[in-house]
Formats: structure tokens, sequence, C-alpha cells
């Protein structure tokens, strides 16, 4: 096992070993640190797991070495190596994600035409003072769509809903004055593997919740964009389990028609209200409740939202903070609505 070809393995093994022994003792003697006894014997348990491991490869490497298998010699060679080959091999995989990701963002707001890939740097900046300029000296293209296939608008509300992605609603603001239409695909042209809603803006941006993205669909449905938005399986957007009551106010305040029905089969025909108290969202419930979705309503299958709320919310069910409140006001508001006799 001395053969000039195998020599730069024996050094490069006996480097590696000696780093990885210096590891273990370092573990060995390091002063145990933590707030619990787990924590603080953490380091003398990894090196009472590593020192028996260094020591079989380091034995198995010597034997090859000094005469014996070769299969000796490399899998004690393998063991010293493989701790460094699986830290260059994560390093590898990391950093080849980072330059994917890296490659996929550079391909948002990429445009054909280099103007709007500078309005779309601008939306990134969130230079509203520059995007007011390109927008006054000539008016994009709306219908373009970057190499991800967004508009200039679908863009600026991706990057407003992303959080900490420093674009402010202002920038869509801005585009929407401009004549910028709320296209329903602004964001996709059709579903994707990664969302199954960004293809339809307005439901989109109902899923989200957080401040921007209820600010940026207050807009678009100021906008011109319909309220009146249904999924995949024909559900009105009122029906998802994404309701909230801020978007659902939202909604209302652009004429949304709460009076559609639920086509899903095994709901079939229930009312907004009976969907709402099924999963327990009291504002929700008051919301419609308040809004004139009646209580006495009857679907084909026997169920009404008296009879729900009985399977739902037995005596003796416990709510806290804001839903226990919600849960209270919406059984006074109920109260004022007692069943047909």
């Amino acid at each position: 096992m001395s053969a000039p070809t195998v020599k730069p393995l024996i050094i490069v093994g006996w480097i590696l070993f000696a780093l990885e022994a210096l590891f273990v003792l370092s573990l060995a003697l390091q002063k145990n640190m933590g707030d619990d006894a787990a924590g603080r014997g953490m380091a003398t348990g990894f090196a009472m797991l590593l020192a028996p491991i260094v020591l079989i490869a380091g034995a198995l490497f010597l034997w090859g070495i000094r005469g014996g298998p070769k299969a000796a010699f490399w899998i004690g060679f393998c063991m010293i190596v493989s701790p460094v080959a699986y830290r260059a091999s994560t390093f590898a995989t990391g950093l080849l994600t980072r330059v994917d990701r890296s490659m996929a963002s550079a391909e948002y707001g990429r445009f054909d035409d280099p103007k709007l890939t500078s309005l779309a740097r601008a939306i990134d900046r969130d230079d509203t003072t520059a995007i007011r300029e390109m927008l006054t000296v000539s008016p994009p293209d709306w219908t373009a769509r970057d190499r991800r296939d967004q508009t200039i608008l679908g863009h600026a509300i991706v990057r407003a809903v992303t959080d900490y992605s420093g674009t402010s609603p202002e920038c869509v603001r801005l585009l929407l004055e401009a004549g910028a239409p709320p296209a329903v695909d602004a964001i996709a042209p059709g579903r994707t593997s990664a969302s199954v809603s960004e293809h339809n803006l307005v439901y989109h941006l109902y899923g989200v919740h957080n401040p921007n993205a209820l600010a940026i669909l207050e807009m678009v449905l100021a906008a011109g964009a319909s309220p009146n938005v249904v999924d995949e399986d024909d559900r009105p957007i009122y029906y998802s389990t994404y309701t909230v009551l801020p978007a659902l106010e939202i909604l209302a305040r652009h004429g949304a028609d709460f009076t559609l029905l639920d086509p899903r089969t095994d709901r079939l025909k229930y009312n907004p209200l009976m969907n709402a108290v099924s999963m327990t969202l009291w504002a929700e419930a008051l919301f419609f409740l308040n809004h004139g979705i009646s209580p006495d309503y009857t679907a084909p299958d026997g169920q009404s939202t008296r009879t729900i709320l009985a399977e739902v919310d037995p005596p003796g069910s416990t709510y806290y903070g804001d839903d226990d409140a919600a849960h209270a006001a919406f059984l006074v508001e109920l109260e004022k609505h007692p069943p047909p006799r």
C-alpha cells in the first residue's frame, strides 16, 4: 500500500484523521453548556459517540497501510473522508440552490421591452418618484408579461404582498391610476404548481390576509375587478377556508352578492351563514347574519344554521380571546331572529 499513486491518499487520510481526532477531543474537553441536563451533556455525548467511529476508521486505515487487506485501507479511508465529502456536497448543493433561486428571481420583472424592465426595477426599489415619471412619459403595454408570465401590475402586486420585499401598495395604486386593468390573470395566466389561486387575482389576494394584500384587494375591486369570484369548483369566494372578516368587509363594500348557495355536493345549497357556522367562524357568521343571510333557511338535506350550530357548538364549548367575544356576539344576534313557529 505504499505505491507512489497511493501515497497522496495516505497523506490526505492522516491529515483528515488528525483533524477529526482533534475535533472529537475538543468536544470531550469542552465545558458543557445548556439550560437543562440534556443540553449540558451534549458535547460529551457527541464525543462518546464519535470517538469509537474515528478510532475504528484510523485502525482500518493503519492496518491497510501496514500490509492488511486493501479493503481495510479503502474502508478506513472512506470513513475518514466521508465527513469532508458530506460537508462538500452539502455546500455544493446549497450553492447550486442559491444560484438557482437567484436565476429564478432575476426572471421576475424582466420584460422584452427594456422600459418595462426599468419600471419593474423601480417597483422593486419602491421608487414611487421614478414610477410616476416613467408612467408620465409613456403608458406601458399592460398586457405584456415578464419571463415569469406576470404583467407589470402582477409583478407589482406580488412584490407588494410578499413579506419583507420592501415594495409598498403605493406602487400598485400608481399603476392602477395610470390605467393598468386589474386583469384576473395578472399574476399568472393559469393554475401553477405553486398556487391554485394565482390565476385569479381577487381570489389570490383574498387568501393572503396581510395588510398589504387587503389594501390591494380594496384597490383592484375599486378599479373594476369583480368581487363575485368563484374557485375551480364554482364555489363563491366567501365559502373558502381562507375567509376572514376584513376580506369579507372589503367584498361587501364593493357589492359582492352573498346570497349565492354552495354547490359543494356534501353541503349542497348551504348558504354562507351555514358554512361559517360549520367552520366555527363566529365573527364571519355574525357578518353574514348582519348582512341579511337568513338563519331560518333549510338546505335540501334538512340542515339549517341552528341544526349545524347544535352539532359544532354543544353546551360547554370553550373559546378564547377574540373567538370567545365573537361567539358571544353571534349568539346574542341570533337570539334576535327567533325561529318561525
